[in-house]
């Protein structure tokens, strides 16, 4: 087993324009496992937050110089590699995950920093013939502030530094109070490799946002987070016009069609919704099963949940956690709550361990409809509303009948029918027979109130860029007497 006592997460400090240094304050990070303190993080000032935008505006060769780029995105990506195991302990500590999970996003975010580094922004040649040349080409924005969330924040916090190195734009990064530790760790590591004024990582709340948001050096918003939040940033972002990048709440439907094979797609169901328990802006959150199959699909749920190991994210036994912060177990516990007063009914789990910490079991209920809570909200957390359907144009209607347009999938033994249904679904990523898959190639983002914008993929550059239309008109031969 994992000895998390190997590793030293006090004393972390600030990364602001290349240079290690204390924060303004603390905040008390606590250990999801266990609700005890796991460590003072230091918190950055204003006038910390001034001086490392000031450094990020005045960086000069960055811009224009690729090689650069590229080699410091590859340095940064092979000293995550190199200290996985403790970055991932770390990542364990303060958000709960698996060790085994923990490893896994910090090989992920690896890799995206890789990918950018070997990837080149589009030039889009439009004309290119005796009378003229026009193309459109990727310039940097500037200054960009990223907002971090505590559910995955390695592997997002990679995504967001590596599309905005790799155009030529600065960083400054505020990680979320309540799962600041691995960014901090990270900072440390890579602050060598890293030009000063590049990167800097200062974490702090909701007041240290808002100035980030609001200064006038930041040319662009990057933020992953709640719908509410992202309202937000576009109100204090709107004087300066400010360029945004934004991956909202979500609320993913999943639609079984009648002919699916349920011993084949109940493991990759549960695991769609309950991957990291739920905390998952792309997670299934709610499930669609026709009513022909109800009983059946939710009985083999209830055999794949009840197998399911909660304990000590150190434990190699262990398959899942606990909920990465009490606000969020308790935002779980309360829904379930509800969707049982309201006449739902529990297949399995929900309710909380008895023992200290976040845990809460993966959680099947049924008899709810789109009324109740638990369908309506982002519930973020392990428990899954099942509501049955007759017809495929009901189902699909009541998928897109949301505020959400994050993700959705049609899971069925007819690829041709199901990519027929899916391309219905009023989301920015759907998929037949799996869900939530995200790669550094592939674009990613939300419809409707889940965001603006895409990440990753050649898509991904553009929402970090301000695109330019280069027109040249050719010198006309001399014409011959």
């Amino acid at each position: 087993m994992m000895d998390a006592s190997d590793n030293q997460i006090d004393g972390l400090r600030l990364l602001l324009s290349g240079k290690l240094m204390e924060g303004a304050d603390t905040v008390d990070v606590e250990n999801p496992s266990t609700n005890t303190l796991l460590a003072k993080a230091p918190q950055a000032s204003h006038a910390q937050l001034d001086n490392a935008i000031a450094a990020a505006t005045r960086v000069s060769d960055w811009k224009q110089d690729d090689a650069l780029r590229r080699a410091t995105l590859r340095a940064m990506s092979e000293i995550m590699s190199a200290n996985r195991d403790s970055l991932a302990l770390t990542l364990s500590l303060e958000i709960g995950l698996p060790f085994k999970v923990a490893q896994d996003e910090i090989s992920a975010s690896a890799t995206f920093l890789l990918y950018r580094a070997e990837t080149e922004a589009p030039l889009d040649v439009l004309h290119d013939d005796a009378r003229q040349r026009v193309e459109v080409v990727r310039k940097p924005i500037g200054v960009v502030g990223a907002i971090i969330p505590w559910n995955a924040p390695m592997l997002i916090a990679c995504e967001k530094i590596a599309t905005a190195f790799a155009v030529g734009n600065t960083v400054v990064m505020k990680p979320s109070p309540l799962a600041p530790l691995t960014l901090l760790q990270f900072g440390e590591l890579v602050s060598d490799a890293v030009p000063p004024g590049v990167l800097s990582i200062l974490p702090g709340g909701a007041e240290l946002g808002a100035a980030l948001v609001a200064h006038p050096q930041v040319g662009m918003i990057s933020f992953t987070g709640s719908i509410r939040a992202g309202q937000a940033i576009m109100v204090n972002a709107a004087p300066g016009l400010k360029r945004l990048s934004l991956e909202l709440g979500g609320n993913d439907a999943a639609i079984v069609l009648p002919d699916a094979d349920i011993d084949s797609v109940a493991p990759r169901l549960f695991m769609g919704a309950f991957y990291r328990s739920g905390q998952v802006c792309a997670a299934i959150k709610r499930l669609y099963v026709h009513r022909d199959i109800a009983a059946s699909l939710i009985e083999a749920l209830r055999n794949v949940a009840e197998t399911a190991v909660l304990g000590d994210p150190f434990d190699p036994a262990v398959t899942f956690g606990p909920l990465s912060n009490r606000q969020q177990f308790e935002i779980v516990k309360g829904l379930v709550d509800t969707a049982v007063s309201q006449g739902g009914s529990v297949a399995t789990g929900g309710s909380p361990l008895n023992r200290p910490g976040n845990f809460f079991p993966p959680t099947l209920v049924t008899d709810v409809d789109e009324s109740n809570p638990l369908v309506q909200q982002e519930q973020f957390g392990p428990a899954l509303p099942i509501l049955s359907y007759d017809s495929i144009d009901d189902a699909v209607d009541r998928a897109n009948s949301t505020q959400f347009g994050l993700g959705g999938s049609v899971w069925t033994s007819d690829v041709d029918a199901g990519t027929a249904v899916v391309r219905r679904i009023q989301s920015g990523s759907v998929w037949v027979n799996r869900h939530g898959l995200v790669l550094p190639d592939t674009p990613f983002g939300g419809m409707k109130l889940s965001g603006l914008g895409r990440a990753n993929g050649n898509v991904g550059f553009d929402s970090y860029a301000e695109l330019q239309t280069v027109s040249v008109a050719k010198p006309r031969e001399a014409k011959s007497r």
